[in-house]
């Protein structure tokens, strides 16, 4: 069935869905916003190059209108790209990226409705070492995790040569940010677990408060991709020495032409008999333990600034001291990236 509004007088509004990774938007920008009647689907390749390509000092709001308009079809656009919200890989460039897409956006889009889709972070990172490996990393979760204890040098400082960052998923600095910019309400924020329990309703909540009109009955035919099991995960770490694709902090002996692309066949078959596992099974229950302790005061706030029981959804909620040796603290009440220097292989 088509999911319906109640539009307001001033009808539709543009829709930027700015992630983050790994909460479906590969799902959202497949099967969901290219169906949808009642805004214009802006493809990824567009939207990257309107708000993320642009030097730093060169962003023009004006340009990015004149590259988002299309004269024939005067619906809103909808916007999905979840590296808005800062690639996993590089900890969003320091956390630098994300606040500058949402001024780009703010700038171009001023009236935009927000969409910001979160997931618990244990999940969510376990995923992230997921797609590490799949992209060819071959390091063990603790180097991924600690890079600035294994790097030396210039690589050791995230300003320098950014790495993955845990600071990137502490959710509410993004969204308190984004409500600074568009004002509370015009912000929405869902959860990717609502998404998996229920795909319709989740659809039918976001489409009521969003104005997207879609075939919900279409949409859910799709379910979201899944991830690689422990089997999958060592095969892609060791297949990963033959390539040197496509990862910067990894090791390779050889790069074989044409393998990068056999590597990617060969995991995918092998993840549809080798599900995903939990996050322990991926990333080793000590760092688990220290990923639930050090976002447990982020998740309050966020479900603060958001009325969310979080709890109920799985997110580390309870407070507790960091099972990770030298896990300092800074003054926002989480580890600081810099004294974040342990953890397990």
């Amino acid at each position: 069935m088509a999911l319906s509004v109640h539009p307001t007088a001033a009808g539709p509004r543009p829709i930027v869905h700015i992630g983050y990774h790994k909460t479906a938007t590969t799902w959202f920008q497949r099967h969901v916003y290219p169906q949808a009647t009642s805004h214009r689907w802006v493809p990824r390749a567009v939207a990257r190059q309107v708000f993320l390509d642009p030097w730093g000092l060169a962003f023009d709001p004006l340009a990015a209108r004149r590259a988002l308009a299309c004269p024939s079809d005067p619906r809103p656009v909808a916007v999905c790209e979840e590296n808005l919200s800062g690639y996993i890989q590089n900890g969003g460039l320091h956390g630098l990226m994300a606040p500058e897409a949402a001024r780009r956006i703010h700038a171009t889009l001023p009236d935009a409705r927000i969409v910001i889709v979160i997931r618990a972070q244990p999940e969510a990172i376990a995923a992230s070492y997921v797609q590490y490996v799949r992209a060819g990393g071959t390091h063990a979760p603790g180097r991924y995790l600690f890079p600035a204890r294994h790097l030396t040098g210039a690589r050791r400082h995230p300003y320098k040569s950014p790495a993955f960052a845990f600071e990137h998923f502490a959710y509410h600095h993004l969204i308190g940010f984004y409500d600074e910019l568009f004002g509370r309400r015009n912000v929405t924020v869902m959860t990717y677990e609502d998404l998996r329990r229920d795909p319709a309703a989740f659809l039918d909540r976001y489409a009521r408060e969003a104005g997207l009109i879609v075939d919900a009955d279409q949409a859910v035919r799709h379910r979201p991709n899944g991830s690689f099991g422990p089997t999958t995960l060592l095969v892609g770490r060791a297949t990963g020495l033959f390539t040197a694709r496509s990862v910067t902090d990894k090791t390779w002996i050889v790069s074989l032409p044409g393998f990068y692309e056999l590597r990617r066949r060969l995991l995918q078959a092998m993840s549809a008999f080798d599900r995903g596992g939990s996050a322990e099974a991926i990333l080793g229950a000590a760092n688990v333990a220290h990923i639930r302790s050090y976002f447990a005061p982020s998740n309050a706030e966020t479900a603060r600034l958001r009325d969310l029981d979080l709890a109920e959804l799985g997110y580390p909620m309870a407070t507790a001291r960091p099972r990770a040796k030298g896990a300092a603290r800074s003054s926002g009440g989480a580890p600081a990236y810099a004294a974040t220097t342990a953890g397990t292989r």
